[in-house]
């Protein structure tokens, strides 16, 4: 899975230097320049949105955002910052758990022989993380004898890893989308005018 927010340069607010720059440069020198220009504008704009991201999200650490994004350039003029994969792992975000309570032997049923038997449906959680930043409680989770966090599926003695959100899912939502509309426009006319300067007499 994978999602992406791209920067494409409208050059209308810069459009006479380009003019200039076209008849007093040579065309390599140009398309040099502007090719810089994009970069260093999405690669201070995909900072931006990392930086979002991981606080939209409440990651525990920046360098799990850094991971499941990607930048690249395509064609000209043109900046992609893509978020990728699945849901992250649950140990990726503040999260706490047990693998009992104490009533939870009382509530055990016992075979004949007085010996405990497996415990009765529940969708009581022992699992709680705050993805989001927000505390959310898992239903049916609990912690298995290696450490990793689990929850028993609806009805079934199978159960599956706890995962939160993807970043993939996440870039292009509202926080990070803003935070990437405020930067995009205004580094990129920043690093144009300033490199097309460099190369004027």
């Amino acid at each position: 899975m994978a999602a992406s927010i791209v920067v494409t340069y409208d050059g209308r607010g810069v459009a006479s230097m380009l003019s200039a720059a076209t008849l007093l440069a040579s065309p390599d020198r140009l398309g040099r320049a502007l090719h810089d220009s994009v970069r260093a504008a999405g690669d201070k704009t995909r900072t931006v949105v990392r930086k979002s991201l991981h606080q939209q999200m409440g990651t525990k650490r920046y360098g799990t955002i850094v991971a499941a994004t990607r930048s690249f350039i395509p064609g000209p003029m043109t900046y992609v910052i893509e978020g990728r994969g699945k849901g992250l792992p649950i140990i990726e975000f503040p999260v706490r758990g047990s693998r009992a309570k104490g009533r939870t032997w009382r509530d055990q049923p016992r075979d004949a022989a007085g010996r405990f038997g497996p415990l009765p449906p529940s969708d009581i959680g022992f699992v709680t993380a705050r993805p989001w930043r927000v505390a959310h409680n898992f239903k049916r989770s609990f912690v298995a004898a290696d450490g990793t966090y689990k929850a028993r599926l609806p009805g079934s003695t199978r159960t599956r890893k706890l995962f939160g959100p993807s970043v993939a899912k996440e870039i292009v939502k509202v926080a990070t989308l803003t935070a990437f509309e405020a930067t995009a426009p205004r580094e990129m006319d920043l690093q144009i005018g300033k490199r097309l300067a460099r190369i004027l007499p």
